[in-house]
């Protein structure tokens, strides 16, 4: 008897930190998910299989209504920061809300474009899929951050030589 005392004692019990690390992150995903689903997905289009949220319909109050869903989308990527999730990942969700607020500022196209891109709801895949498992492959949204400098660098420079070409017929 005192072998399986001892047995029962080497053998790896739950880990209560990681059972607590898990039970946080639950927490926090069920927090963004409601975001998410709040903004993106609340109410069925009769007739499609598509969905909306309020985040186009906020965003109908001219900056005002932009400003207050952005600023719930920066608390979405504030909140998932929380659980040391990649830095290349946060710099994703980062481009998610930017893009998604930057698209609810066009007067009505935005608030259209915002039935198609659904910056939220990517942020909460992506905490999904990163927060319980940060060590997870990153290396498609590296690709793509680095593709996106690249375009911004190439548009710079393009932008700089018509630039000077322009100031150079101008005086």
């Amino acid at each position: 008897m005192h072998q399986s005392q001892s047995r029962s004692r080497t053998r790896p019990g739950p880990d209560p930190a990681a059972a607590a690390r898990t039970a946080r992150v639950l927490a926090a995903e069920r927090r963004i998910a409601f975001v998410a689903h709040f903004l993106d997905d609340l109410v069925a289009v009769p007739g499609t299989k598509s969905r909306i949220g309020l985040d186009p319909i906020i965003g109908l109050v001219p900056v005002l209504g932009d400003l207050v869903t952005g600023a719930i989308s920066a608390w979405v990527v504030l909140e998932a920061a929380r659980f040391k999730i990649p830095t290349v990942v946060l710099v994703r969700m980062i481009l998610n809300a930017t893009v998604d607020f930057v698209i609810g500022l066009v007067p009505v196209v935005g608030d259209l474009l915002d039935f198609g891109f659904k910056g939220n709801t990517r942020n909460l895949d992506l905490f999904h899929r990163y927060a319980l498992d940060p060590g997870a492959d990153t290396s498609g949204h590296a690709a793509f951050i680095a593709g996106l400098v690249f375009v911004f660098l190439g548009i710079a420079w393009i932008s700089l030589i018509l630039l000077g070409r322009l100031l150079g017929l101008i005086f």
